[in-house]
């Protein structure tokens, strides 16, 4: 599956499995033993890419006692690499693939299940204005439109500038008390 992802996103989805089985280093017919058909693969891919329960033991490896930004970097970090992925495999074999994503089940499957965020954000409750629950679904959902740009994101957005962007807004904070007379 690495080989063939590889080779799509660089060559397009019209990849021979001969050459699947070259950038592998396997014979060709070995493919067919665990894939009935490339397409077969590239499902898989897919499948892989937008299944956030494979994200989820590199969420939890963030370490907790870690500073609040210090997470939630590492948090963005994760959700662009996910999303750059899944850009990448969309612009290499088409949105044509997003339809067996949209079955309900597969909906429910590939749920962004924001609870292993919320468990790296839990430890700051009390600095927040929202519950981290909140905080979770807005940090998913900056990282999303920031990043991707068919919402108007950029590719190359800092993480760090989604973070400050979400615990500090676009206002200019004053560093004063108000007016002094």
């Amino acid at each position: 599956m690495t080989a063939t992802e590889r080779l799509i996103v660089a060559q397009g989805g019209n990849v021979s499995t001969k050459a699947i089985a070259e950038a592998a280093g396997i014979a060709e017919g070995t493919i067919f033993r665990v894939f009935p058909t490339k397409e077969a693969i590239i499902d898989a891919i897919f499948e892989d890419a937008f299944d956030y329960e494979s994200r989820q033991s590199e969420i939890a490896a963030i370490d907790l006692n870690a500073d609040l930004e210090t997470r939630l970097v590492a948090l963005a970090t994760i959700l662009q690499r996910r999303i750059r992925r899944i850009q990448e495999l969309l612009a290499a074999v088409g949105f044509r693939r997003l339809k067996s994503m949209h079955s309900r089940k597969n909906r429910e499957r590939h749920d962004p299940n924001l609870t292993g965020i919320t468990a790296i954000i839990e430890p700051d409750r009390n600095r927040l204005r929202v519950p981290p629950q909140e905080a979770a679904r807005l940090l998913f959902a900056i990282v999303m439109a920031m990043t991707n740009p068919m919402m108007g994101g950029r590719s190359d957005v800092d993480p760090k500038e989604i973070v400050t962007l979400l615990l500090n807004g676009v206002a200019v904070h004053s560093t004063t008390k108000g007016p002094t007379c």
